[in-house]
């Protein structure tokens, strides 16, 4: 019996030495990987009377061809052992989301760890993130003893996809003909200890920041479990950059490695950012040629990688060392839209300032984006690289502001002067000659708020069309100016002329003067519209270029910055002077009526007196109306130059909106709407009156000046244009500057 006991325990002692010498073998350092290092993890579904789920390792090469699967196996230092195999004993696997370095490993003949690459679901490859999982038996009791390890699963991601390596030119991932093993990434970061990772591709930045670009020829780098540790060489601080902020890749060409981190303070890496409209990878496309309005596009060649070199050259002249590190943001959020520069266009030529910074014709910013733009297949077939901007949003007093209003109101004054021009065309008796110079001074306001109705009325796509509009507004204005200062000059000069009672000696014939008049009026009108003209289609400088039907059909420019330039050098200005020289002469106008009234009335009672103080009841009657011309032109004009310095309250400006929207009906109530022309038009229409009867109103004067001008400022013509035409863009499917 003692005999049998003894071999009893020593078979017993025996068998628990074998089970702990194959637990042992498994030390602290020891991973059980699911599939050998030439296999890829699949999960296997497949629908038949049952729902059937299995794992399974599949060769690599097998698994790229079949359903192109690009596999990255866990990077491992070669002091790890592992042992490959999916679990033992199971007849049930459960599988678990492993999060990088939180969960501790163990180490089980019923557990495994591996990256699950694909989801074939019959037969079908299903999209599936690649993710690190643990399988293991689905089993409420362990079929062996699990023993904990050291070992944690941490997290490195590569920039780019395997293959590929990050051209620091260009600025995106390129295919590289250089040769990469597992083991590249341990040499490169000097990795040393005991690790296990993850190499996952590529990373994200937010919409607000920059991915800066950190090449190993100015940065040491050293990896701590999750954590990137970074050195500049020359002396700088060390950083921590912690997991999801970085990525590592090999640089394209051979140039070493590289680190892209993101950041919203550029500064502190001291690199050099610009933003890129479109992801990585991908550029404009015109959609529509002629124009700049285009989609976002993956590259097909190299003929469209993300070249700066125009806008980098010229500053490496001066500082060959600013671009030694670069970040790049991505993407352009433009509330009210965004349009690209057209840099054969004086004003859109621009250009990257040292600090980051794009400054052109219309501002200094840092809120743009840089593009390729790819025309190649239109007539030009060009590829070039352009700046692209935000538009302005417009204030909200425009914004609430219905259009429709104002349309009704100039319509309404249009309507007006064409009445006013049909009654002084129509009557013999209105046709001397200061009704010939209201005749030409009404036909051109006529014209001006013709034009400007039609602005307003909706955006004008067609860009001939809208220059055209622009350009009738601008003439029509410059021109009922220009006849407005002949009307006060030819009072002026009568008042002048008689400061002497010589009434029966005559001046120059009215037809002599009306040819000089006409000369003046329409030689400067035409020399101003065709100097802007010229200088808009061949620019000289950006102070000269009115820049007509670029965006809307009026002078194209940001209010009050550099661009309103040409506004106020070939409209506001030359209207001021013409404004401050009709009320000069309506001064001098004055003085010269006070003195003849005084010689009127020295006269004695006679022929000779009864015809100076008729003369002089017309002339005073001609100046008096002058007065109120100058009123409702001058004032208008002043009020609206202030209003391009302030612009609130808003409430008032409107209210001189609408007001010198009715200049027509204005001059209409002051040049037709008076006894004398009711008299006219009754007789000739054939009204009875005894004979013999004289109508005395006849022999008032007719004060045969007026004018009305539409609004000189840029405040009234941008806000009697709609405003589809202030938003009318070049990109996303609205208008280019200067497309056709």
């Amino acid at each position: 019996m003692l005999p049998l006991l003894l071999i009893c325990l020593f078979v017993s002692e025996i068998s628990g030495t074998i089970n702990d010498s194959d637990i042992s073998r498994y030390d602290t350092l020891t991973l059980r990987k699911c599939c050998e290092k030439n296999e890829v993890l699949v999960k296997i579904t497949e629908y038949d009377l049952y729902l059937l789920d299995h794992y399974k390792c599949m060769d690599s090469d097998y698994v790229m061809d079949l359903y192109n699967v690009s596999a990255i196996p866990l990077l491992m230092n070669e002091s790890v052992r592992v042992q490959s195999g999916l679990p033992l004993f199971c007849d049930d696997i459960q599988v678990n989301q492993i999060n990088s370095a939180e969960r501790e490993l163990f180490v089980s003949e019923d557990k495994c760890y591996d990256i699950l690459e694909a989801e074939v679901v019959n037969g079908t490859i299903k999209e599936n993130i690649p993710q690190t999982v643990a399988l293991t038996c689905n089993t409420t009791e362990e079929s062996t003893k699990n023993l904990p390890s050291e070992l944690k699963i941490n997290e490195l991601k590569k920039c780019c996809p395997e293959g590929q390596a990050y051209d620091t030119e260009y600025h995106v991932c390129r295919i590289s003909n250089m040769e990469s093993d597992d083991e590249w990434f341990v040499k490169a970061l000097n990795m040393t200890g005991n690790y296990i990772y993850n190499v996952g591709i590529g990373m994200q930045c937010k919409f607000d920041e920059y991915a800066v670009e950190l090449p190993e020829s100015l940065y040491s780098f050293s990896i701590d479990g999750n954590n990137l540790q970074l050195k500049n060489k020359e002396g700088g601080q060390e950083k921590t950059l912690f997991q999801g902020e970085w990525c590592v890749e090999r640089q394209y060409a051979g140039k070493g490695l590289l680190v892209r981190t993101c950041t919203r303070n550029c500064s502190g890496f001291e690199a050099y950012c610009v933003r890129k409209c479109c992801p990585q990878g991908e550029h404009f496309k015109v959609r529509r040629c002629g124009s700049y309005i285009s989609v976002c596009v993956p590259d097909e060649d190299n003929s469209t990688l993300f070249d700066l070199s125009t806008y980098t050259n010229p500053l490496r002249e001066d500082k060959e060392d600013l671009f030694d590190v670069m970040g790049v943001r991505v993407g352009l959020q433009c509330p009210a839209g965004r349009f690209a520069l057209n840099k054969s266009l004086f004003q859109d030529v621009h250009y990257l300032t040292p600090q980051g910074n794009l400054q052109s014709g219309w501002t200094l910013t840092n809120n743009y984006c840089l593009e390729i733009f790819d025309s190649r297949h239109c007539p030009s077939k060009e590829i070039t690289i352009s700046g692209v901007l935000c538009f302005q949003p417009a204030p909200e007093s425009q914004q609430d502001k219905d259009f429709r209003i104002s349309f009704v109101i100039i319509t309404i004054s249009s309507v007006c002067l064409a009445l006013t021009l049909i009654v002084y065309c129509a009557l013999p008796e209105l046709r001397n000659l200061n009704g010939l110079n209201l005749i030409c001074h009404v036909s051109m306001m006529l014209l001006a708020f013709a034009c400007l109705a039609r602005v307003q009325y909706s955006a004008v796509d067609d860009v001939q069309t809208c220059t055209m509009l622009g350009y009738g507004i601008y003439f029509g204005f410059v021109a009922a100016f220009a006849w407005l200062n002949v009307m006060c000059f030819d009072i002026w000069w009568t008042f002048g002329s008689v400061r002497t009672v010589k009434l029966l000696r005559k001046s120059a014939s009215e037809r002599r003067r009306f040819i000089l008049y006409s000369v003046y009026a329409w030689s400067t009108t035409i020399v101003l519209t065709l100097t802007m003209f010229l200088l808009d289609h061949y620019p000289i400088s950006l102070y000269l270029d009115a820049n007509i039907g670029t965006g809307s059909c009026w002078f194209s420019a940001v209010q009050n910055t550099e661009t309103d330039w040409p506004h106020y050098i070939f409209f506001v200005v030359p209207m001021g002077l013409v404004t401050c020289t009709n009320f000069i002469l309506w001064l001098l106008t004055a003085r010269y009526c006070a003195k003849v009234k005084s010689e009127v009335h020295r006269l004695q009672a006679g022929s000779v007196g009864e015809r100076a103080k008729k003369r002089f009841r017309i002339d005073r009657t001609k100046y008096i109306l002058t007065g109120k011309l100058w009123v409702v032109m001058g004032a208008g004009w002043v009020s609206e130059l202030l209003s391009t310095i302030v612009v609130s309250p808003s409430w008032l400006w409107d209210i001189v909106d609408l007001i010198n929207g009715l200049q027509g009906v204005l001059i209409f109530l002051i040049l037709v709407v008076k006894p004398k022309l009711y008299y006219i038009i009754r007789r000739r229409l054939g009204s009875s009156q005894r004979p013999g009867q004289k109508d005395t109103r006849l022999d008032k004067g007719d004060a045969q000046n007026a004018t009305a001008s539409g609004r000189t400022s840029s405040t009234f013509l941008s806000r009697t244009i709609s405003s589809d035409e202030r938003t009318n863009l070049r990109i996303s499917g609205l208008q280019a500057a200067k497309q056709a």
